[in-house]
């Protein structure tokens, strides 16, 4: 049986990736809340001061469609208390001052695409 897990944890791990290729991005999400219930680590982006994180942009996306920090939190397969740090990140990155703000941040960069 333990070859068995062996074997399911491997394909586990190479899910999100394959999801991502996809472009399946709520079953990556599903993939990877699975991956961390059973305590495997899972990339979460490049760092970098300015530039936002795949999760921030995400974040920033569902907070421009109105959607609240728990409504997020369901989407994206992760805690609450994880959508607060990413939602505090975004207005530092993009020097907002609220959700209001960051709603208005979408609606301008999207009316430019």
């Amino acid at each position: 049986m333990a070859s068995g897990q062996g074997d399911a944890r491997a394909s586990l791990h190479e899910a999100p990736e394959g999801f991502e290729r996809l472009e399946a991005a709520r079953h990556a999400d599903a993939a990877g809340a699975l991956l961390r219930s059973l305590g495997a680590p899972i990339r979460s982006g490049p760092k970098g001061v300015g530039a936002l994180t795949r999760r921030e942009g995400e974040a920033l996306e569902l907070i421009g469609a109105g959607l609240s920090n728990s409504e997020i939190a369901e989407r994206l397969y992760i805690s609450r208390k994880t959508v607060e740090h990413h939602v505090g990140s975004v207005l530092a990155k993009l020097g907002l001052r609220n959700r209001a703000e960051a709603v208005a941040y979408v609606t301008r960069r999207s009316a430019r695409t």
